[in-house]
Order: structure tokens, then sequence, then C-alpha cells
């Protein structure tokens, strides 16, 4: 493919129209190394393959708690990786110095019992036949780089016995246990879904030391891969302004790097979300069909210990009000962490410390081990605030999670690299809960739509309340090729039942048909030849209860094609 055309700006032009849209989200397909033009989107083979790179210490520590990485900060990387013998070291060097580039992508899917997709951006993969097809276009310029990769996927959407009914005030395709306060549908809708999106784009300026831009791309916070505290790949992006640290942080003399990543945009919700009437906030029961999304992820590398990252991220929901005060909440990641300290703000009856934002946060730590090949993962997810100090200090574990991973290399060669990874995900409902109730993770009281975007959650796919994940994968990486074997099992509602177990105060209730958990085991092969990469996919995903009194399978296969 020729660098450079004449229509590329035209088509990189009419493309960037569709990022200051109300939509937002992100879809993407292995690429291999050609892909690297367009930088190493969150959850892509690229990312993950400039991972193992890291781990195997050939290239430089990468700060690895706000991503995605765009082309410049890739061909940053890139530049590192050229002194030693890798399987994508040609093809990457070449990918990452193309100043122009047109690329297109396909996508297909089939699942036979029940819909089942996670990470895999704004597609929604339903039951029966799913397709989606994209553009690209790339473009560097003097300090300004930009990325215009629209897409349109279709469901079909086939219905499955599965599904739940739910309470009468709420839509009949509504979340099982959390149908008026989280917007996460079982199935989007009782007809074909499909839908066009702005997909992975992103314009950015580079200034000395910061850029500044725009993005409807998926965002990558904290450590979490298939189970992301925040933010992952699951839900894709939404349209946002973004400020952050220019390449991989700013040096402060003797201490360090830190790097920090700042957005501001507009989070929308599904067709099916209980919410109703206009888009701005008017009070709790009309709560506004969008909101505002506010963040700052914020990490540090000591200079004695350049492996180690240590980080922290804080994102709110607020309310899309109108006028001048609709982007108040840009100060919210700066405010203190205490309630008590809110002064007259009230959300509401018994709540006079509080207010109508929803705040989740995390506290992670990474620390690579290049000599041995491997690296380590912890973090901590938090939804709303403590009331004080003294909360903060004796009940940490209050509406809280856990997240751990483990990544070791398993072979290191000029022309294989592969790599095994553990991750664990803990959201059940704590102990403390018998003396003091506890909050639903990514469920939230006064805007209604939950840690969602456009009815799919923004964080970890497994769902909402007490949740539970744990994943083993390996993954292999050739100059012709790469495969990957995933093994995972999601604990879905695990203390919503008459398990006597439950100790969520008044959560017994039995909800029919709805599973306790998940098992899903995939294998995926992908060939490159030249720009062009072919993938595919098989596996099965099984869904049962705790007493393994009904269960149901899911058999499942996926394919995509991309050229760049």
């Amino acid at each position: 493919m020729p660098r450079v055309t004449r229509w590329v700006p035209v088509a990189f032009t009419l493309s960037l129209q569709w990022c200051t849209s109300p939509l937002g989200a992100q879809w993407q397909s292995n690429t291999g190394p050609a892909g690297a033009v367009l930088g190493a989107t969150v959850g892509g083979d690229v990312e993950r393959y400039v991972r193992a790179l890291a781990m195997a210490g050939i290239i430089r520590p990468v700060a690895w708690g706000a991503r995605g990485l765009g082309p410049d900060a890739l061909s940053e990387l890139v530049r590192d990786s050229a002194r030693s013998e890798h399987p994508w070291r040609a093809r990457l060097t070449e990918s990452v110095s193309k100043r122009a580039a047109l690329g297109a992508a396909a996508f297909t899917s089939s699942n036979s019992g029940f819909s089942w997709g996670a990470n895999d951006g704004a597609m929604w993969q339903g039951r029966g036949f799913n397709a989606a097809v994209g553009v690209a276009a790339s473009l560097r310029v003097w300090r300004l780089s930009a990325v215009a990769a629209p897409l349109a996927f279709t469901a079909q959407n086939l219905a499955f016995p599965t599904l739940v009914p739910v309470v009468a005030s709420a839509s009949p395709y509504s979340d099982a246990l959390f149908p008026t306060i989280v917007d996460l549908p079982q199935r989007m809708g009782g007809s074909t879904y499909s839908r066009l999106d702005p997909g992975e784009s992103t314009v950015r300026l580079h200034l000395p030391l910061l850029d500044v831009g725009i993005s409807t791309a998926s965002i990558g916070w904290g450590t979490g891969e298939a189970f992301p505290a925040i933010f992952g790949a699951n839900a894709g992006g939404f349209p946002r302004m973004l400020l952050e640290t220019s390449g991989q942080g700013l040096r402060v003399p003797v201490l360090g790097r830190v790097r920090a990543q700042y957005i501001l945009g507009r989070l929308d919700q599904s067709a099916w979300s209980n919410v109703r009437g206009s888009a701005t906030y008017i009070d709790r029961d009309q709560s506004g069909t969008s909101r505002i999304g506010v963040g700052l992820d914020l990490s540090f590398s000591p200079q004695v210990l350049p492996n180690l990252e240590l980080g922290a991220s804080r994102f709110y929901h607020s309310p899309y009000r109108n006028g001048a005060r609709r982007w108040d909440a840009w100060s919210k990641p700066f405010e203190g962490i205490f309630k008590k300290g809110f002064g007259d703000r009230s959300g509401g009856p018994g709540d006079d410390g509080g207010d109508i934002d929803n705040q989740i946060a995390s506290f992670y730590v990474r620390w690579a081990f290049p000599s041995r090949g491997a690296e380590a993962n912890f973090e901590l997810l938090r939804e709303d605030h403590n009331w004080d100090s003294r909360d903060f200090a004796q009940e940490p574990e209050n509406n809280s999670a856990v997240l751990a991973s483990v990544r070791a290399i398993t072979h290191r060669g000029a022309d294989n690299l592969s790599y095994l990874t553990f991750e664990y995900f803990d959201g059940d409902i704590r102990p403390i809960a018998q003396a003091r109730a506890q909050g639903y993770l990514y469920s939230h009281g006064y805007l209604r739509q939950g840690h969602t975007q456009r009815g799919q959650l923004l964080g970890s796919p497994i769902g909402s309340g007490a949740i539970a994940g744990e994943r083993v994968a390996w993954e292999r990486f050739t100059s012709t090729g790469s495969l990957r074997a995933n093994l995972q099992r999601w604990r879905t509602r695990a203390l919503f039942t008459d398990n006597p177990e439950a100790l969520f105060l008044g959560a017994t209730a039995e909800i029919p048909n709805n599973h306790d958990w998940i098992i899903d085991g995939s294998l995926a092969s992908t060939r490159y030849r030249g720009t062009r990469a072919l993938t595919i996919e098989g596996g099965v995903a099984w869904a049962g209860v705790f007493n393994f009194s009904d269960a149901r399978a899911n058999l499942y296969a996926r394919a995509s094609w991309s050229m760049f």
C-alpha cells in the first residue's frame, strides 16, 4: 500500500467528522505488526506484543497505567526495540515509519446459545450472526498526529431462553439484577441491532511536555486486561477531550518519572435504559440520558526502581446539566477524597454528606522484572468515597474489589516470543456487610446508568454487583502469525441468591434462569501475509448455577481480516 496518496487527507477529514458526534466506542481485530500505523489500541495484539517486549527487557520500562499508545508514543518504543532481535522487529519498524496510511478491517462472529462477547469494543455480539466493517486512516504532520477509524456493525440479535423477565417498570431487556440502576441490557432489543460508530479515532497535538487532543478511542487505565477495573476495551471509548504527559511521562530529576492523563467528555445510554426524558439532568427521577465523564490517572516510577509503577485513577459520572453549568464537573478529580469535607452538598435524604455524582477509583502497583521475563500487578478498586480518614483506615475494604495478575515470558527468541498470563478479579461482598450494608460494583443510585457506555460496561465485563473472575491465557508471537489460548471463569451473581452464604443484607431473592457462573475456553490463530492479517477463533462458553440444576452451552466462532 502506498505510504501517501492524494485521497488520504480527504478520507481522514470525512472520517474525523464522526469523532465529535455523541457516539463513542471502539472496535478492533488482530492486525499484526501492520496495524501499528494506528498506534497500539487497548486490548489489541499490538498492545499485547509491546507488553511482552517490555517484560522481556527488549524495550525500556513502559508506563502502563494509562493507555492506549498513539502512533508517536509507539514509534518511540519501537526505536528502542531495534537494538534486539524479536519476531516483529522489521515489520514494526516499517509500520511506525509511515507518515500516512490507509487500511480496512472486517469481523464476523456467531453465537449458538446466548449473547457472548467481551472486551470487543463498541460491537455487541448477540445470539446468531454478527458482523462489522471498518476503515482507517492515519496521518502525522509536524506536531500533529491523527487516526480516524470509523466502523459499522450489526448483530442478528436472536432471542435466547436465558433472558430473564424483569420488573414491570423497566424495559423487558434490562439487567435482571439491577434493572433500574444499571444500563446493561441482556439483549439489545427484540430485532436486529446495528450502529455506525466513530471507532478508534484520535487527534493529538504534541507540545513539548504535554499532548492535547480529542478522542473516541478506547481507554485503558490500571493493570487489568480481561478484567479492567475502571477502563478497558469492553465498551470502547466515548467522545472526550484529553490532556496527558508526552511519551513515557515527565522526568523529574533524581526522583523518577511521572505520567498523567486527564479526560473530560460525554457518556450516553442505550435505547433500553430505564432513564427516560431529556439528555440533561432535572432531578433524581429525571436524571438525564447523558452524563459528564471526567477523570484523572496519575502514576510514578522512581528513578532507583524504574520497573516499578505506582498509580491511582479517579473517575466521575456527573450530571449533564443545562447551559453554562454543564462542564462544572471538570475539577471533580481534584477535590477531597472524604465526604465529611463536602459541606452542604447533598445527594438526597439519608445522604447529607454526599452528592449526586458517582465516583469510582483505584490504586495500583505494577512491578516488572525484565531479567526474569515477568511482571506482577495488584489493584484495589473502590466505589464512592469514605466518610473521613478514620473510615478509610478502619474499613478500606468497603465497596471494593481486588485485582491481581502475574505474567511471565515462556520463550524469547528472534523468531518466537511467548508469554503466560494469570489474572484474578474479586468483587465479592466483604464480611463487613454483616454489620454495614455494602454497595454494588458498577451500579449507581442517582445517575442510574451505572459504569456503562451505550449499554456496555466500561470496566470488567463480568457484570454488576458481587462479581468475580479468573483467567489463564497463553500467547505466542512469530514473524508469520500468532496463537492464543484462553480459559476463564466468571462468577456473575455469587451472593445474590438464596444461598445461605449470602452476606449482603436483604439481597436473598432467587432470580430464575440467571446464571451464577460462566466458564469460557477458546483458541485463536492469526496469520500475517505482508500487510494483511487473518484471525480464526473458536470456543465454548458454558453457563450454569451453583447447584448445577441448570446449564446452557454456547458455541462460538469468530473471524477477522485486516489490511494496512
